[in-house]
């Protein structure tokens, strides 16, 4: 009988363990729910302000690319062996100055026996002329006929015409030959040779040296189309805007820079617009082919809708928000945010100047539809003064 008692007992005891803690977490939540409940009814302080108006000046940053202004690669114009080279790869050249020279021995030839053609077509023209002169005397004496004189007339033209197309000939010979003094067309660096003296070149030989010119130089870059849009508007169609340039390191090139190219369009996949702007490079610090960031700088300001950045929750990635009021509650509302200024956001989309925004005390906003016991910025201000003052003292 003791044992069955103990039995009851133990069962018991074990179902008093099992339910009790169930019993207490319900309870205990409910307790809790009601005392949050309690605490939320309880209106939070919060430092509230408008959004306000901004003069601000306009600027964007993009990631952009060194280009040469003029990019040349020096070809042969007539087939022959190369057989000198007159510069230094790597060195500065001007324009005009002697690259290569291929043989131009059988150029040579050319030209001189073009120039024995000409000869020879200049003589036989003259004693055509001859002809036609005495035979123009002749005529008149009925000493031949007519039939003759425009014999005479056609050879004359005819010899005419062979001297014409002998000279020609020569000028292109001549020409020819000039192309066997392979010289620079631009001013500017020179690269690694491609093709050495010694081998056979023809115009289908390809590149036998790079030039690019160092000065003025390009940076190529594509900007966002709101930022394009936001510089259109504080600029004379970008006539005027400043562009500046910053190494890796962080330094920022000693020239200003200004924009000499916008596309006609912004591209539909990337949304960005390639734009081009050109720097002077005098010392060559600026290099072809080196990534760059660039910055352009507006000169007209633009008003703009601005409020403290600590005002604002989340990020980047997901997007940005603020609490506003409304009816002493607290209400979440979705913003754009562009540039920062002076530790304020640039508002352009989301929030209209009326609205009453928490500027301070977010911190005090568990969820929407929240009481607040609302406190002017301005007068917040001037009892933050006030009291740093009394301190002071």
């Amino acid at each position: 009988m003791k044992l069955k008692v103990t039995r009851k007992k133990a069962a018991i005891v074990i179902l008093l363990i099992i339910i009790v803690p169930i019993i207490y977490n319900k309870v205990s939540g409910k307790i809790a729910a009601v005392i949050q409940a309690k605490l939320n009814s309880i209106p939070k302080e919060v430092v509230v302000d408008t959004p306000h108006m901004q003069d601000v000046f306009i600027n964007a940053e993009a990631t952009g690319r060194v280009e040469a202004k003029y990019s040349v690669d020096v070809i042969a114009r007539v087939p022959g062996f190369l057989i000198k080279k007159f510069f230094k790869e790597g060195d500065f050249v001007k324009k005009g100055q002697m690259l290569f020279q291929i043989d131009p021995r059988e150029y040579q030839i050319e030209v001189n026996n073009a120039r024995a053609t000409v000869n020879q077509y200049s003589a036989l023209l003259t004693n055509a002329q001859q002809e036609l002169d005495r035979a123009n005397a002749l005529i008149k004496e009925d000493l031949i006929s007519r039939s003759d004189v425009d014999q005479s007339l056609a050879t004359r033209n005819q010899n005419r015409a062979l001297l014409e197309a002998a000279r020609q000939q020569y000028e292109l010979a001549k020409v020819n030959l000039s192309y066997t003094n392979i010289k620079s067309p631009i001013d500017g660096r020179i690269g690694k040779v491609n093709i050495t003296e010694g081998n056979y070149v023809t115009a289908t030989s390809g590149s036998l040296v790079n030039i690019s010119s160092t000065n003025p130089v390009y940076i190529a870059f594509s900007l966002k189309g709101d930022d394009f849009v936001k510089l259109l508007q504080a600029s004379n169609r970008y006539k005027d805007v400043q562009v500046q340039a910053q190494f890796d390191g962080g330094e920022w090139y000693d020239k200003t820079g200004t924009v000499d190219f916008v596309d006609n369009q912004i591209d539909k996949d990337s949304g960005s617009i390639s734009m081009r702007a050109v720097f002077e490079n005098e010392k060559g610090w600026l290099v072809p082919g080196n990534y760059m960031k660039v910055k352009l700088i507006a000169p007209k300001m633009v008003k703009y809708m601005t409020i403290p950045q600590a005002c604002t929750k989340g990020d980047p990635m997901s997007g940005y928000y603020v609490w506003v009021v409304q009816d002493n509650k607290a209400v979440r509302r979705d913003i754009k945010v562009a540039d920062s200024i002076n530790n304020n956001w640039i508002v352009t989309d989301g929030l209209n100047f009326d609205d009453v925004v928490v500027v301070s005390g977010i911190q005090n906003i568990a969820a929407e539809g929240q009481n607040l016991k609302i406190i002017d910025n301005e007068e917040y201000q001037k009892t933050l003064k006030a009291e740093n003052e009394k301190n002071i003292r």
